[in-house]
């Protein structure tokens, strides 16, 4: 018995695989998707780096009240202590780093002088696009990308002769409470802002411009947190001291002068 199998030769003319116009197909739609997923990734993105922003201010946050505790209440009061309280030397901000100790690096398990610019990681925003006056990030400029209110710490005084009134008169009310501030002065912690994205004191200071460098793709809105511990994504209003939503001056006494200060001289959104 002979058997026979079937033919099942292919012509040699004919290949597997995408023609050109499918190829092209194909791609035209895997475009219109990115087009499409881009933007929402981005945000995604976005608001990613906010959440970190802002679990970098709880840590210093809770840092800033181990601080307290251990020094009777007091807030640390010295030269450029509203930058130089916690981070890295910087390239630009002091003549001398190492005369300004970053006291509150212990607190987060980081030494008081560091000078490697990866070191100091918790000080750092990932969003931080830099300022005004600097071309660097804040991060890279001032060894830390978080401000903190210079009515809590820093100078002792603030000025009554370079400025006009209305804010002359609050001002002088101002420095009778603010040598020796002790943590316990402060009668509202839930409303007082204490550190935040470094622009914020730029945009909210009457003499200063508007910020223009926008960190978390928000005109005019900072990441905050306020001396309770809380953290928000605030809106920051110039040259206000007292608002519903939050205060920049920590004194309920002068709270009153303040709103009607305001109220004379309404500033610019």
């Amino acid at each position: 018995m002979v058997f026979r199998f079937p033919n099942i030769t292919r012509s040699t003319n004919h290949q597997d695989g995408f023609t050109l116009i499918e190829l092209l197909v194909v791609i035209a739609i895997i475009a219109v998707l990115l087009a499409i997923l881009s933007p929402a990734l981005r945000k995604i993105q976005s608001v990613a780096k906010r959440v970190y922003c802002q679990t970098n201010l709880k840590q210093i946050t809770i840092a800033w009240h181990l601080y307290l505790d251990d020094n009777d209440d007091c807030f640390y009061q010295q030269r450029e202590a509203n930058h130089a309280y916690g981070g890295w030397g910087g390239v630009g901000g002091y003549e001398d780093p190492c005369d300004y100790p970053r006291f509150l690096n212990p607190y987060l398990q980081l030494p008081l002088e560091i000078t490697e610019e990866d070191s100091a990681k918790v000080f750092r925003c990932p969003s931080d696009k830099g300022g005004e006056f600097y071309a660097e990030k804040a991060y890279i400029y001032f060894g830390n990308s978080y401000q903190t209110n210079l009515m809590l710490v820093g100078q002792n005084q603030l000025p009554t002769e370079t400025i006009e009134e209305p804010w002359k008169e609050l001002h002088g009310e101002i420095n009778k409470y603010l040598e020796n501030l002790k943590r316990t002065h402060i009668a509202e912690p839930s409303r007082v802002l204490l550190v935040g994205d470094n622009n914020w004191v730029d945009q909210w200071h009457f003499l200063d411009p508007y910020d223009e460098y926008t960190w978390h793709d928000k005109e005019y809105y900072y990441n905050m947190a306020f001396l309770d511990g809380r953290v928000d994504y605030l809106h920051i209003r110039k040259g206000l001291y007292v608002t519903d939503e939050y205060c920049v001056m920590p004194f309920k006494e002068l709270k009153a002068l303040a709103r009607r200060l305001q109220e004379e001289i309404e500033p610019e959104e």
